[in-house]
């Protein structure tokens, strides 16, 4: 068992390429799921004090949803 947990003081939360273009590639998941369970991850490190890191891709272009 470790003794160093993570808790907010020591830890950052990373949301990797979340930007709608990108999200609309998953198709395991409905896309409207991954955006809500995205925003209350974001909110719980805001209510935490924890800070938040959000990437994204080709940040010189617009990425649209291709709903199909």
């Amino acid at each position: 068992m470790h003794t160093k947990a993570f808790n907010p003081e020591n830890a950052a939360m990373l949301l990797i390429d979340h930007q709608i273009g990108t999200m609309a590639w998953t198709h395991s998941h409905d896309i409207n799921l991954v955006k809500q369970n995205v925003i209350k991850l974001a909110k719980i490190a805001k209510a935490l004090n924890m800070p938040v890191i959000l990437t994204s891709s080709m940040e010189e272009y617009v990425q649209e949803s291709t709903d199909s």
